[in-house]
């Protein structure tokens, strides 16, 4: 093949990228990548009901985000070649998200997870600091790390974690996982109560009860009670030993 037909064939390819696309993509230091979701939340199975996502990712130290409406469970998407590159779906834009990541090295395909959300959260938290921390982070070995001392992540202290890593200094000594919180729930309306994570385990309430004893992890953990059409909101401080509750409408989608 001549030269000149090369080039035109490569120039015929790129064209052809940018109209499906929508804008200019230089497939030298792009590529397409497959973001898969997990099949049912919960929730959705409770309800019979798909959720929509809020699906955000950094690209080039750039927060960016999607709209995927309710059913739709992968897209396609243009990211760098040479960067680490994290997701975080959230259902309803809200809760807690499933997570996962794209490296220079691996495949172009990812399925997101619920084990994962809560650590690639932390990392797009991070972002906020020192985005650029995250194009060169070496995912799958922290992943392991993370596996090799919690199921749950929400036990691991996320404030250690996010500080190594923007000042470079992750390392599995950055890894400390945290004894859960002991909380007591009661005086909320009766009826199932279901966590939106598989860590946090549902439980039933009745109104001459003594109260729910639960162990969790930092963060917001939330609970719906379909019949009622309530949700539990918990938030949990490991630092300061210190947890708060909530109960409202919804919710709803």
């Amino acid at each position: 093949m001549s030269k000149q037909r090369a080039c035109a064939i490569f120039s015929i390819i790129t064209l052809t990228l940018s109209l499906f696309t929508g804008c200019a993509v230089d497939p030298l230091s792009m590529r397409s990548v497959e973001v898969s979701l997990p099949l049912k939340h919960r929730w959705e199975e409770m309800k019979n009901q798909s959720f929509w996502y809020t699906l955000v990712w950094i690209d080039g130290g750039e927060v960016k985000q999607k709209h995927l409406k309710a059913g739709e469970k992968r897209v396609k998407l243009w990211v760098r070649r040479a960067e680490t590159v994290l997701f975080c779906a959230y259902p309803l834009g809200v809760f807690a998200p499933a997570g996962g990541a794209i490296t220079p090295n691996g495949r172009a395909q990812v399925l997101l997870s619920e084990q994962e959300g809560a650590l690639c959260h932390t990392l797009l938290e991070s972002s906020k600091i020192n985005a650029d921390s995250l194009g060169s982070l070496g995912y799958p070995k922290l992943l392991e790390e993370m596996r090799s001392k919690a199921d749950d992540f929400t036990l691991i202290d996320a404030n250690r974690l996010q500080k190594d890593l923007v000042n470079g200094e992750l390392s599995s000594s950055s890894i400390q996982v945290q004894n859960p919180l002991a909380v007591v729930v009661s005086s909320i309306p009766q009826g199932y109560w279901v966590g939106q994570r598989k860590c946090d385990r549902s439980f039933w309430s009745y109104w001459d009860g003594e109260g729910v004893s639960l162990l969790l992890g930092e963060g917001l953990h939330c609970f719906w009670n379909m019949e009622e059409a309530l949700l539990l909101r918990i938030f949990v401080d490991l630092r300061e030993q210190v947890f708060f509750v909530s109960v409202q409408k919804g919710p709803l989608w």
